[in-house]
């Protein structure tokens, strides 16, 4: 059952990205129907096949109730609670001009398909820690996954270069140039080929603790390339072909912060001193600044510095903006998925052009200013806790050592990638990110079976004894 649930994952995952990364409601509605469909035939056949069989997610039952709270939260906003909020609250819960409701949120409508979107995410991570119990297993649901990513950037780079910036939805209006794959954004493409960059260091990693495990589990391990090293790194080629093509500054330079950290970790586990570790730290950084600003000078990323002040002054704006909404309801927030809503009520000069802004380029403002200051950072420490048992995992024999540098690496690019962009808002980002995170939380299933618990173990035999030693006893 899981050898079926982990194949039919592997392949949604990357498909989430063919819809425009599944940027529109009716399609993160319809994954998190799909999800949810599977949890529930999973939980059913699980209790009918072994009834004393205990979910895989459940240990870490902990971390989700405490990120419950943001749904909950959520759908507290949405609720006509106006009249019940102490008077200072309820003066920041008071809407803007147009914008006033009975509620905190002043979109409640919009709320709830972000509800059963963030619903969606937990679904997914959950059931991907359940199947992450098997290394072979974890393996092929990352190559298949690599091999999905692979696919978008040799797409994005083919529809660039070969199509005449083709665009499958429809003629481009915004970011002529640069590849956009299935996507729209280009920066949420370049985090969306970053994670794969990075998922391709994770899997070239387990592929070598595998290769190893056998002869030892202590002590470094050795990288024998074998066929399907070579193809996890031409891969990796194609990827870094396709990053550079997006034009996205940020996203180039916090995939090159990911994938290092990774390369870092990944050393670091294998036993490599920390002073060699540095070392090569140095010059992994030295070789990626070159090789990025050769292809760089010919893909456009370096005329796009050029222009870095003029843009930075209305990005400048919006940030500053979006603190003044965050000054006006510090604890209630304005609503999920209401920022744009509610930033028309503070917006002003420069910001005149016929332009909306739906989004606050920085995922912690967002937050912040949608749930207020507390619950607006649930999502930022728990990630933060997740940090925690990755660093656990890389030592644990039980883990998935690469995987687990493959989970840090990820979370370093969407955490710098955040304080510039809103790629970890588009969902395909955030279903991959889940992903890459339920893969490295797994661990080595050591539950033994019903039939193997029901069987009674051999009794003990006793061996010959031998000359001049004491008698030894042969445990099976």
């Amino acid at each position: 059952m899981h050898d079926r649930l982990a194949l039919v994952l592997a392949v949604i995952v990357p498909l989430t990205a063919l819809p425009l990364a599944s940027n529109r409601a009716t399609w993160w509605l319809l994954w998190t129907g799909v999800f949810a469909a599977i949890a529930l035939y999973t939980v059913l056949r699980a209790a009918y096949l072994e009834p004393e069989y205990r979910l895989r997610f459940l240990t870490l039952k902990g971390l989700t109730c405490f990120v419950l709270l943001l749904p909950l939260w959520a759908v507290f906003q949405i609720l006509p609670v106006q009249g019940y909020l102490p008077d200072g609250l309820m003066a920041m819960a008071e809407g803007l001009g147009g914008l006033g409701t009975k509620t905190v949120s002043v979109q409640p409508n919009v709320a709830v398909s972000g509800i059963l979107r963030f619903c969606g995410y937990l679904l997914l991570i959950g059931l991907v820690i359940e199947v992450a119990s098997r290394r072979e297993r974890v393996l092929r649901v990352a190559q298949i996954v690599y091999a999905g990513i692979c696919a978008q950037a040799v797409w994005a780079v083919v529809a660039l270069k070969l199509l005449g910036d083709f665009s499958p939805w429809g003629p481009k209006v915004a970011y002529l140039g640069s590849a956009t794959g299935t996507f729209v954004n280009r920066n949420s493409l370049a985090s969306f080929l970053g994670f794969g960059l990075i998922l391709g260091i994770g899997i070239l990693a387990e592929r070598a603790r595998r290769g190893s495990i056998r002869q030892t589990r202590k002590g470094p391990w050795l990288l024998r390339l074998g066929p399907g090293d070579f193809a996890v790194l031409s891969g990796m080629v194609f990827l870094f072909l396709g990053l550079v093509a997006t034009q996205s500054r940020l996203g180039l330079a916090a995939s090159t912060l990911g994938a290092v950290l990774t390369l870092i970790l990944v050393r670091w586990n294998a036993g490599a001193t920390p002073g060699r570790v540095l070392a090569e730290m140095v010059v992994q950084l030295g070789l990626v600044v070159v090789i990025v600003a050769f292809v760089a000078a010919g893909g456009g990323v370096a005329e796009r510095l050029l222009f870095l002040e003029g843009e930075w002054a209305d990005r400048l704006a919006i940030y500053q903006q979006t603190l003044k909404m965050i000054a006006l309801r510090p604890w209630t927030g304005f609503g999920m998925d209401a920022f744009g809503a509610a930033f028309e009520a503070f917006r002003g000069p420069p910001l005149l052009a016929p332009v909306t802004f739906d989004l606050a380029h920085n995922s912690y403002l967002m937050l912040w200013s949608e749930f207020g200051l507390v619950f607006g950072s649930v999502p930022i420490i728990a990630l933060l806790v997740v940090c925690g048992v990755l660093v656990r995992r890389l030592r644990d024999d039980s883990g998935f050592s690469g995987m687990a540098a493959a989970g840090l690496g990820a979370l370093m690019l969407g955490a710098v990638h955040s304080l510039g962009d809103f790629s970890l808002e588009i969902p395909a980002n955030v279903y991959l990110l889940m992903l890459i995170l339920g893969l490295a939380l797994g661990r080595q299933s050591q539950r033994l079976s019903s039939k193997a618990k029901q069987t009674p173990a051999p009794p003990a035999q006793r061996t010959p004894a031998v000359a001049d030693t004491p008698t030894s006893w042969d445990m099976p």
